[in-house]
């Protein structure tokens, strides 16, 4: 069965994504990486399955990293995903995820508006999960290190550093981000590690560790965006916070549980794939 694929990428973060019409048989994590590995003898980071069948008004998306696991949230996958509604014309402004419905804004210059509620801080000891909160940081020291796991839709582990050294040392950061993301308190699924510096009074430099891909990424918006927060709880005068990632920037506007974050993305190509 012939389906149709888009190529695309957000700041780096690469995905191949099949545009659904009609449904098809369930994926197996095999054909998942094989998939991901299909395309331009390169490896991307991830498949979105995004499907219109159900109901013209939402948009449903499925994001599976490269290893074949399925992941509740990517945000740069979203905003992929609405680059592609604008270029089939299907003028749907709600898009469904695992972690919920979010409403979506193509503005111009591949630009996209995502409206998002506020991430939740779930408080942990060294052992397991407790609770979650709505607005209280709770963290616990991990390597030396004090962690604030988030959820931004993707469940994250923030950190803060004042340590422009180690920042700039990208090899010797996988290392620390990797040994955190193994660490045993969120074991079997894993959590995304991201570390952020303030580079400004309303910017802040990320840099993330991705769980399922494995590796240092351009850019994770869901984890830019938990760190934003993070940063925005302590200095709440700068509501509008720009974002810089190796592969690009964004820019977050926070409101009454409700904020907007703003960046763009790019349609490589497209084609047809053999399911």
């Amino acid at each position: 069965m012939k389906v149709p694929f888009y190529k695309c990428n957000s700041k780096g973060n690469s995905f191949i994504i099949i545009f659904l019409s009609i449904k098809i048989s369930p994926l197996t994590s095999y054909q998942i990486q094989n998939i991901c590995n299909s395309t331009d003898n390169q490896k991307v980071d991830g498949l979105i399955l995004l499907d219109i069948s159900d109901n013209s008004n939402i948009a449903t998306i499925n994001y599976y990293n490269n290893d074949g696991s399925w992941e509740t949230f990517c945000l740069n996958g979203i905003i992929c995903c609405s680059l592609i509604l604008k270029e089939k014309k299907q003028y749907i402004h709600n898009i469904k995820t695992g972690s919920g419905l979010y409403s979506i804004k193509t503005i111009k210059n591949n630009l996209v508006q995502i409206e998002l509620p506020n991430p939740i801080s779930i408080t942990f000891n060294s052992s397991k999960v407790l609770k979650k909160e709505s607005s209280k940081f709770s963290p616990i020291l991990i390597d030396s290190f004090k962690c604030y796991y988030i959820n931004s839709g993707a469940k994250h582990i923030v950190i803060r550093s004042e340590d422009n050294k180690l920042f700039n040392d990208d090899l010797n950061l996988e290392k620390i981000l990797k040994k955190i993301r193994y660490n045993k308190l969120f074991l079997p699924d894993g959590v995304n590690v991201n570390i952020y510096r303030s580079t400004g009074s309303n910017m802040i430099q990320v840099k993330t560790y991705e769980k399922g891909i494995e590796a240092m990424m351009p850019s994770c918006s869901s984890g830019s965006y938990a760190c934003a927060y993070h940063y925005y709880h302590y200095h709440e005068p700068y509501t509008k916070i720009k974002i810089l990632n190796d592969g690009g920037t964004s820019e977050i506007i926070f409101g009454d549980n409700k904020n907007l974050f703003f960046s763009k993305g790019e349609i490589e190509y497209k084609g047809e794939l053999d399911i």
